[in-house]
């Protein structure tokens, strides 16, 4: 509506001179529109509809009254353009002007009205920059003005009045053909008489060297051109972040947008990010339109990208060459075009590289829904090739990393546990068997004190100094040989290890590093073996040149088999071997090298990974698939006490496990029923909960609620008692779910700090630097 029976008129709000250029603009939208008949007429006031008594005036000739004449011309071009499909317009503000170009985005024809808005009295031109329209033929269909002859019009008691006026034709604007770098434009300047109010209305239809079927040259790509890559090409054509980039082109990173600023990623995602949006609020003033009108550098930044991987990456020519193609075609297009086409051209490449994606999964994720199959590319988000960072020291591997974009190349890229974690969903559920099965075989070469890395640094000075590692590597092995058809023959596989005698560090270079061979199984012996007897050694390299926050005491790595119970217990106050391992880092607040989270004892997590890996292994024996059924313990030393050498079959233990979880993690509802279990009951903040540890050096944080003992859960269902195991879940749904994940701490906890932020410089021990990152976010 340009005017309703409850507005103030443009007389009474604005200008009346404003009556015709708001018309103009209403007029250029693409809705029904809608008016009054005071507003064509100039009424000076808004009607009373109550009170009003007064006649509407009669007229010979109704199309010389007001902006009659020009309002039923525009009329008749709003419809035209809805009937023939004017769906596109591009919106331009510039001081008192506004421009809008609607366009049919098939025969490119279009039609551009410059409105120059009074707001005040503006009788002069104004200021505004000359239009240009590139490889655009222009024709002016007016250039009108408005008249006001009187303004303090005395009331008519009897009928209904405007305001005098005339519609006054102005000179056309002055149009040039033009040419620079970009190649020929057409100039348009407004006259020097153009006061407020006035509007200009030009059709334009694009230059007929433009490729006549563009439409379906962007819109088709050969299944030449994505059929023939694989998952580390398809990684590169769809995103890779700026380390990344940079790691293996250097000097050549994300996109920068003018006034926008950087895309998340180099690839085809990048763009998507901020052209979805665009397309589905048909945004045309977009900092990225403007960008794309103002110049071809996004164009060949997309080509260019894709030929610096040839080198490495051979495949990639083809999608080079249709990139070549469709942005040259492009360039030949109006600038005001360019983004409309460019767009297509991206979601064209987007989605044929999605369906190639898809074509390499499994039938899960082929037949899944929509936010499955997206959920599933992730999978190419994390898994590709740098040159840094590699799952062997010498020979180059594609490797997972750790997380985007802040764990892209060199040493921090790849972690033993965000692997393992990650990787049935990751690399098993998607089919990525062959990655699988070379990150499994990669760590555990790399097995030392019966450990795997926490940060593998390409073996090159991996770094052990986490005690749940291994057991999200012990899970994943299970899972790889579940999941995958014939799974179970990589645990005969043989292949050399990084650390000859599983103990002693030797430099990579050396002719003892992979100088001995092992098999899988050998690995997962060792690792039960090594924890059972227990496990304690200083890290290599201790002190500040390996980590500038830890305490020296926090270097020292201990785990130990509790043989009343069987669970794993470890760790200490001065380090944190589990996931939740945010160190202090602030001399201020005197938490340096205090960790947030020690989470010493037995951690939930990593007792039900070590009872669901003994279940699987004793299955394993009975089908004479693993040979281990008896480790033999000699004398061992555990809380200041000495035990006797002692026998320990894989059974024993897992029984061992299932006798004293409950008893020992459950907290009952009903107090009374404290005897049954271990509990203290004054360190009980919660009931109808599991324990976040057991036997901690600080008692009260193994009552702390936490939402790691849904792990145990997944992975050893059958620790639980169903009851218990329910009331639980709905206790964390109530209290630690979040609308994107889990707090990592109950609400009502006295160390809960909700809000992390790494910057934090106060003197405030809770939250400085950080350190409250696993205390609730």
């Amino acid at each position: 509506m340009d005017c309703t029976h409850d507005n103030e008129t443009p007389h009474q709000k604005r200008r009346a001179e404003d009556t015709l250029s708001n018309a103009g603009l209403v007029c250029m939208t693409s809705c029904a529109i809608g008016s009054v008949k005071g507003y064509d007429e100039l009424y000076p006031t808004l009607l009373n509809l109550v009170t009003e008594k007064r006649r509407y005036s009669t007229y010979k000739d109704p199309m010389s009254v007001g902006i009659c004449s020009v309002k039923a011309k525009l009329n008749k071009l709003h419809t035209d353009m809805a009937l023939q499909g004017y769906e596109e317009a591009h919106v331009h503000h510039e001081n008192e002007y506004i421009i809008v170009h609607r366009q049919q985005p098939t025969t490119l024809k279009g039609y551009i009205l410059i409105a120059h808005t009074s707001f005040y009295d503006n009788p002069k031109r104004g200021d505004i920059m000359p239009i240009k329209l590139r490889d655009t033929t222009v024709k002016v269909l007016m250039s009108v003005g408005i008249e006001i002859t009187l303004r303090n019009l005395d009331k008519n008691e009897q009928w209904l009045e405007g305001l005098p006026c005339k519609l006054v034709q102005l000179g056309e604007p002055k149009t040039t053909r033009l040419s620079d770098t970009q190649g020929a434009f057409t100039q348009v300047e407004i006259p020097d008489r153009f006061p407020g109010g006035s509007i200009i209305l030009l059709e334009t239809s694009v230059d007929n060297r433009i490729p006549g079927n563009i439409d379906e040259l962007v819109k088709t790509i050969p299944d030449s051109v994505f059929g023939s890559l694989g998952w580390i090409e398809l990684n590169i054509a769809l995103y890779r972040c700026d380390g990344e980039e940079q790691d293996l082109t250097p000097g050549n990173g994300v996109y920068n947008i003018p006034n926008y600023g950087s895309l998340v990623y180099c690839g085809l995602e990048g763009y998507i990010s901020v052209l979805k949006p665009i397309i589905e609020t048909n945004d045309l003033g977009h900092p990225f339109c403007a960008h794309l009108r103002e110049g071809h550098w996004a164009l060949d930044y997309i080509a260019d990208r894709i030929k610096r991987h040839l080198h490495q990456f051979p495949t990639l020519a083809a999608l080079q060459e249709w990139y070549v193609d469709r942005m040259n075609a492009i360039k030949l297009l109006p600038n005001y075009l360019v983004p409309r086409y460019f767009a297509l051209a991206v979601m064209t490449a987007y989605e044929a590289a999605r369906v190639r994606a898809y074509s390499m999964m499994t039938p899960l994720i082929q037949n899944g829904d929509y936010f499955t199959r997206s959920l599933s590319l992730a999978a190419l988000q994390v898994h590709g090739y740098v040159d840094s960072a590699s799952l062997h020291p010498i020979i180059k591997l594609p490797c997972l990393a750790a997380g985007l974009p802040h764990f892209t190349h060199r040493h921090m890229r790849t972690w033993g546990r965000d692997v393992f974690i990650s990787l049935r969903g990751i690399l098993l559920v998607t089919g990525q068997f062959p990655a699988a099965k070379e990150h499994i075989l990669a760590f555990a070469s790399s097995l030392k004190h019966g450990m795997i890395p926490n940060l593998l640094d390409s073996l090159r000075y991996p770094r052990y100094n986490s005690r749940d590692s291994v057991w999200w590597f012990f899970q994943s092995v299970q899972d790889y040989c579940t999941l995958v058809p014939n799974g179970e023959e990589i645990l005969k596989e043989s292949f050399p290890r990084r650390f000859p005698d599983g103990h002693t560090f030797v430099e990579y270079t050396s002719p003892e590093a992979y100088s001995t061979n092992v098999t899988l199984e050998d690995i997962l012996i060792e690792i039960l073996e090594a924890h059972a007897k227990g496990i304690h050694y200083r890290e290599w390299n201790a002190g500040s040149q390996l980590d500038q926050q830890m305490s020296d005491k926090g270097f020292q790595v201990d785990a130990d088999l509790d043989f009343n119970t069987g669970f794993v217990t470890g760790g200490n106050v001065h380090n944190c071997g589990t996931w939740m391992d945010k160190m202090g880092e602030s001399v201020k607040a005197s938490t340096k090298g205090v960790p947030a989270t020690p989470r010493d004892g037995a951690d939930v997590e990593i007792v039900g990974l070590l009872k669901s890996s003994l279940r699987w292994v004793i299955e394993l024996h009975k089908r004479n698939k693993f040979r281990l059924s008896v480790i033999e313990i000699g004398e061992t030393s555990f809380k200041n006490a000495v035990r006797p050498a002692r026998s320990l079959s894989l059974v024993g233990w897992n029984d061992l496990i299932q006798r004293n979880f409950e008893k020992h993690f459950y907290v009952p509802l009903d107090p009374a029923r404290d005897s049954e279990y271990v509990i203290r009951p004054e360190l009980v903040n919660r009931r109808g909960m599991y324990k976040d540890t057991y036997g901690s050096i600080t008692p009260y944080a193994d009552y702390q609620l936490r939402p790691n003992f849904p792990v145990a859960m997944c992975v050893a269902p059958e620790l639980f008692d169903k009851t218990h195991a329910l009331q639980a879940l709905e206790l964390a749904k109530e209290v630690l779910l979040g609308p994107l994940g889990m707090r990592t701490l109950d609400p009502i906890d006295w160390a809960y700090r909700p809000n992390y932020d790494n910057q934090n410089d106060s003197d405030d021990r809770m939250i400085a630097k950080g350190w409250n990152y696993h205390q609730g976010p």
